[in-house]
């Protein structure tokens, strides 16, 4: 028998909220965050998961829009990927400092 895996359902309103404020700013940033939740095993796991990807793309913001060709998709440039991640981080931070 496996552990039982997280939901996005089973995170708390202030580290749903990373998700949602996501999904205001680019959709497929959305659906990223929300599918690192599936081998998590609680939310802290989830934030620390979340942190990592926020950090590496605000490292390389090219890559990340030219693969999902959000230019295009969703009309998002490099500079405005890298202040979203950076403001999801530190949204991240506030959470897990509490």
């Amino acid at each position: 028998m496996g552990t039982e895996q997280m939901d996005t359902d089973d995170l708390s309103d202030e580290a749903y909220a990373i998700i949602v404020h996501a999904a205001k700013a680019c959709d497929t940033l959305k659906t990223e965050l929300g599918v690192l939740s599936y081998d998590c095993e609680n939310e802290d796991a989830w934030l620390e998961k979340v942190q990592t990807r926020l950090n590496a793309i605000a490292k390389d913001p090219d890559e990340f829009v030219e693969y999902w060709n959000l230019e295009e998709e969703e009309g998002i440039d490099a500079s405005q990927m890298k202040r979203i991640v950076q403001k999801l981080s530190r949204r991240v931070d506030a959470i897990r400092c509490q």
